[in-house]
């Protein structure tokens, strides 16, 4: 009979349980959201699956360890920041699923929640802050810049249209003309993005890689602009942003927190940030995460393949 790990404990419930249960297989649960190298190494011992429900990093050292193992089932779709062993784990053989946009329904919505907070200036005109009465924009007449144009940034492309927001530009590594034509969306360098955008919203993957919105993109934005971040904490320079917000040229809300200490103090209508990532985090994104992973593990561990698998 073989052997499943299961780490964290916010995905994989107990229908799924029960479900890899039914299908032959012994779970063990590491109920901890970080383990280290060495906690994953000893609970990776004699185990032929493992569905990676925390955010804990898959190192070589890791993958090196394990004589046993088969299959990675990663409940996100970033797969690389989190097991970047993954390279050694398919030259050893062992087979890694994601799921893709299974959570970016969960983030567009967390997006459009800091975007109307901010435009809206709910902090400042709410018991949090000291106005009383403010007129402010509408997002139906702003000019709205999404970076990236993944799942995400489709996803929040599609809302913004619904709600009828006339201008929508987008930045990516390569254009997506159908999106174009079908959404009525215009495709710009970022550089040119920045300039003309009211909102400015990222949505690339880690891949882009620490202070990828760097000092120059932060200058280019617009006065009066709102940054908003829900990729990752540190993918916006964040020296050269608080200069910004100091100056309250622009305003910016985030997911996540800074790292800087100086941020707690700004007021919350210049910057917002959530005490964790925690857009992905809704009971349905969640819920299909499971049904995902779940899925693929016994897939991979019966027949060897899966619709997800990572080629």
């Amino acid at each position: 009979m073989k052997n499943i790990l299961i780490t964290d404990s916010l995905f994989i419930f107990p229908e799924h349980e029960k479900m890899l249960k039914d299908a032959g297989f012994n779970i063990e649960r590491l109920d901890k959201p970080q383990a280290t190298e060495d906690e994953l190494i000893e609970a990776l011992k004699d185990k032929h699956g493992y569905i990676l429900g925390g955010i804990e990093k898959v190192t070589d050292k890791v993958i090196a360890s394990t004589d046993t193992l088969e299959a990675i089932c990663f409940t996100g779709s970033d797969y690389r920041y989190f097991i970047p062993g993954y390279k050694l784990a398919q030259e050893k053989g062992i087979s890694i699923t994601n799921c893709p946009g299974v959570n970016s329904g969960a983030v567009a919505d967390y997006t459009f929640t800091l975007m109307f907070a901010m435009m809206r200036d709910i902090f400042d005109l709410g018991r949090t802050g000291s106005a009383t009465f403010r007129t402010t924009p509408s997002l139906s007449d702003s000019t709205v810049g999404i970076i990236g144009m993944g799942h995400i940034g489709q996803k929040v492309a599609r809302m913004l249209k619904a709600l009828g927001v006339k201008n929508i530009n987008y930045s990516n590594r390569t254009r997506n003309e159908g999106l174009e034509k079908e959404l009525g969306i215009n495709y710009l360098p970022i550089e040119k993005l920045l300039l003309k955008s009211d909102i400015v919203t990222i949505h690339v993957s880690k891949e882009a890689g620490e202070k990828y919105f760097n000092t120059e993109y932060i200058k280019l934005l617009k006065d009066n602009s709102i940054l908003i971040n829900c990729a990752f904490e540190s993918i916006v320079d964040e020296e050269a942003l608080y200069v910004e917000l100091l100056s309250g040229r622009i305003r910016c809300a985030q997911d996540g927190p800074a790292h800087d200490p100086r941020y707690k103090d700004l007021p919350l209508h210049i910057w917002f940030n959530s005490n964790a990532g925690t857009g992905f985090n809704t009971h349905e994104a969640n819920k299909a995460a499971s049904d995902m992973s779940t899925k693929s593990i016994i897939n991979l561990l019966t027949t060897g393949t899966d619709g997800y698998k990572i080629k």
